[in-house]
């Protein structure tokens, strides 16, 4: 192997191993998101005063 080969070879090992994707992958964030909505909705639905202030809020 020449020098310029292991170089190359280091270098494109090395970039890889530097390449930090984030704290969270897309996949995490986009589940992370689904279960705090839906954690949100189902306590802002097992509460009678903010279904009530909403619906008052809304005219219905």
């Amino acid at each position: 192997m020449s020098k310029l080969d292991r170089i190359i070879a280091t270098n494109s090992r090395a970039s890889h191993s530097r390449r930090k994707t984030g704290v969270l992958s897309s996949r995490a964030r986009t589940l992370l998101l689904t279960l705090t909505t839906l954690l949100v909705f189902w306590i802002f639905y097992t509460q009678p005063q903010l279904r009530e202030a909403v619906g008052s809020l809304l005219g219905g």
